[in-house]
């Protein structure tokens, strides 16, 4: 990764991420790599990336994060150094849960600051979706957070059903209310990534937190 993006920082076209699904990777290996004479074949600007051992939903994933990286033009030591602070899922099919430590994380980092209230929507074909929402529940309301309704909700919204891992949604991302900022931060700070998201039929001080199924890293069949 450390030497791709730098490759891949001075392109200005990012092509589809190809995924390999008919040969397993060797020892259940998973990676990307450029094409083989990617950045001559291919023409000025444009990289091919083959990914092995990932499922075309995440390849695609892994391009809208590259094609992030690339407009926004951020540093890739800088990325790959915020990456490493980022907790990883569960392996295999071990459900998502809070460690200790990510717990104590998440309290401490919103104890004394204004608490917000958030409603919290689990997605019903989760199955570990209920438990993994209680769980941060949890720990919100002790730091003095309100669950709107007092209860997690197990519907698919308009929208989320295609969405997996947490997702913060608020009426619009590029100007998110404080609360969903301190939210965010302090989930970053117990290495867990919570983007935002926009949805225009919230309120403007409204926020929802999803949680979706796992994400997929690897194809369940080959």
């Amino acid at each position: 990764m450390t030497r791709l993006l730098p490759a891949l920082l001075s392109a200005l076209v990012l092509f589809p991420t190809v995924t390999w699904a008919d040969d397993p990777p060797a020892q259940n290996a998973q990676g990307c790599g450029l094409v083989s004479g990617a950045l001559i074949s291919q023409g000025q600007g444009q990289v091919m990336i083959n990914c092995v051992g990932v499922t075309e939903e995440f390849g695609g994933q892994l391009a809208g994060i590259l094609t992030y990286v690339l407009q926004h033009r951020l540093d890739p030591e800088l990325v790959i150094a915020k990456l490493d602070e980022i907790e990883g899922a569960p392996l295999d099919d071990a459900p998502r849960s809070l460690s200790a430590d990510q717990g104590q994380t998440l309290v401490q980092s919103l104890v004394g600051k204004p608490a917000g209230q958030i409603a919290i929507v689990a997605n019903p074909a989760a199955k570990d979706g209920g438990d993994y929402a209680l769980a941060i529940a949890t720990k919100l309301q002790m730091a003095g957070w309100q669950i709107a309704g007092s209860q997690i909700r197990r519907v698919v919204p308009p929208g989320l059903e295609e969405i997996h891992g947490l997702v913060l949604v608020v009426r619009d991302e590029k100007s998110p209310p404080d609360m969903a900022l301190r939210l965010k931060q302090a989930m970053g700070s117990a290495k867990i990534f919570l983007p935002i998201i926009s949805n225009p039929t919230l309120a403007p001080d409204a926020a929802l937190l999803w949680v979706g199924k796992r994400p997929e890293f690897s194809a369940a069949t080959q």
